[in-house]
């Protein structure tokens, strides 16, 4: 009875280490310092890569603790959570941290808005940390979602806008999404009018804007495929895209029919320097420029379609391509994915680069 309990015991701290290794796998990030990336590695460390040269720097970036979160500040200095809890924000004249704030327990994520105020954003709501008051709503879009004290434990989506609005978008699988908007100069929460878009089949991916508008994008996969990008203008929404799975005739016979899978869209952004807005789905990255009718699906540019790695049991996944979490537009046509599995991708205009 003894070997057995001591084989369990061993056998369950196995699992609590491969959880903690995992766990530092899926914390990787990155931001974008003019010509580089500065991104964590599977241990919690920073590396860098230069986009101009397109070649890695070595050993240029160190921290003493393994690091959870990587993010800017307004100003573009580095901002990182690390294992302590401690925000620390990069000084480039010491060329080492200054810590700026420690927190009781680790957050979802950082954010600042225009003056610099740091928030951190957490099951409990959104603290302001400059008057270390939070703020929580627990007034859902989606009728089957139901709140308490708390928010999910799912780590949501989040985006600030240019005026100031913190943005979170969680994702629940085949019961839909939720969605929250705080007001940070009036202190409080906003109820936005959806319309037609249906919060109860639109988990949420990501958030991000243009000169005018605040957009989302969704997709859902649970039996069949579908996906959208939706606008809202004054917290109105309005769809954009839409994409559904459907039955076409073949060869004009009606009792021939093909099923026609939806795209189903993960991460989308702006690119200011094109003035189109870019999506990631089970069948690659498309671009679309703004001035065209984007409720079309030809009017969207295929540009690529990356051969990723996939893991069996990955939430959220299409198969093996659906492994993007992130897109960051750098010129005309250079962008900048984060994958589940394959580290940073870099899309130079001709070719992706995968940076491990």
């Amino acid at each position: 009875m003894k070997n057995i309990f001591l084989k369990v015991t061993y056998i369950l701290f196995l699992c609590f280490i491969s959880n903690k290794i995992y766990a530092q796998i899926d914390n990787s990030d990155y931001i974008i310092l003019e010509d580089n990336i500065w991104y964590l590695n599977k241990e919690g460390k920073i590396n860098t890569y230069d986009l101009k040269y397109e070649h890695k720097i070595e050993n240029y970036i160190t921290n003493s603790d393994t690091i959870c979160q990587i993010t800017k500040d307004i100003k573009d200095n580095p901002i990182i959570l690390d294992n302590k809890n401690y925000i620390k924000r990069y000084n480039f004249e010491k060329k080492d941290w200054d810590k700026i704030y420690e927190l009781v327990e680790k957050p979802f994520g950082i954010i600042f808005d225009n003056d610099n105020n740091c928030y951190t954003i957490s099951g409990k709501g959104i603290t302001d940390l400059k008057n270390n008051k939070t703020y929580f709503s627990n007034q859902s879009l989606n009728h089957q979602i139901h709140y308490t004290k708390s928010w999910s434990r799912r780590k949501p989506s989040f985006f600030i806008d240019k005026r100031n609005n913190i943005w979170i978008g969680f994702g629940y699988g085949e019961w839909g999404g939720d969605i929250f908007i705080f007001d940070t100069v009036n202190k409080n929460f906003v109820v936005p009018n959806l319309g037609d878009f249906s919060i109860e089949l639109s988990p949420i991916k990501t958030f991000f804007e243009d000169n005018e508008n605040v957009y989302l994008s969704s997709g859902l996969a649970h039996m069949m495929t579908s996906g959208c990008i939706v606008k809202l203008n004054n917290f109105k929404a309005s769809y954009l895209f839409k994409s559904e799975t459907e039955w076409e005739n073949t060869n004009g016979n009606s009792n021939v029919r093909n099923y026609k899978e939806a795209e189903y869209i993960g991460p989308a952004t702006y690119n200011k320097y094109n003035n189109s807005i870019y999506f990631y789905s089970q069948n690659g990255i498309f671009k679309g420029e703004i001035n065209q009718d984007l409720s079309k699906l030809e009017n969207w540019k295929s540009i690529i379609k990356p051969k990723l790695n996939w893991r069996d049991g990955q939430t959220d996944a299409v198969g093996s391509p659906m492994n993007v979490l992130k897109i960051d537009c750098i010129d005309n046509e250079k962008f900048v994915i984060l994958t589940q599995n394959d580290g940073i991708g870099y899309f130079n205009g001709k070719k992706l680069i995968l940076i491990e």
